[in-house]
């Protein structure tokens, strides 16, 4: 069992105390994978620690926004479902450096719910990119 959040952590001389997070769910996957690691590592647990990630924006004139209206024009203009072109998108960014993982030796790209505004450029990056290499002319709107 792994369960991976942002804590908020307070420090005090050589201790450091992680605090619960205030959200239900996340509160008791961590507990679940600490009593885990109390019964079956004598309290031990695997700790990895480094800054939050920003997460993408979402909302109008986000960048959530612009990369599903990047989206929609390229569905729109090729005739290709939403999903086929995200993930289209998606295999571009890899090589730009987007996250993956690896499942049965199939390269699978992080969703983009999961990804920080760096990441979620990258995505922008690739719309862009996969629009030009397909001939559509994107539109940047403020509808």
């Amino acid at each position: 069992m792994k369960a991976e959040m942002v804590l908020k952590a307070a420090f005090d001389g050589d201790k450091v105390t992680f605090f619960y997070p205030e959200n239900e769910g996340l509160k008791g996957r961590l507990r679940g994978v600490l009593a885990q690691c109390a019964r079956k590592n004598g309290g031990y647990a695997l700790v990895s620690v480094q800054p939050p990630r920003r997460p993408r924006s979402t909302g109008e004139g986000s960048q959530n926004h612009l990369l599903n209206g990047n989206i929609m024009q390229i569905c729109q203009e090729t005739g290709n479902s939403h999903d086929d072109v995200k993930f289209a998108i998606k295999e571009m960014a890899v090589e730009m450096g987007y996250p993956y993982k690896v499942i049965n030796g199939k390269v699978i790209p992080i969703g983009e719910h999961e990804s920080s505004t760096t990441e979620c450029s990258l995505l922008i990056e690739a719309s862009y990119l996969l629009a030009a290499d397909l001939g559509v002319v994107l539109k940047e709107t403020a509808e």
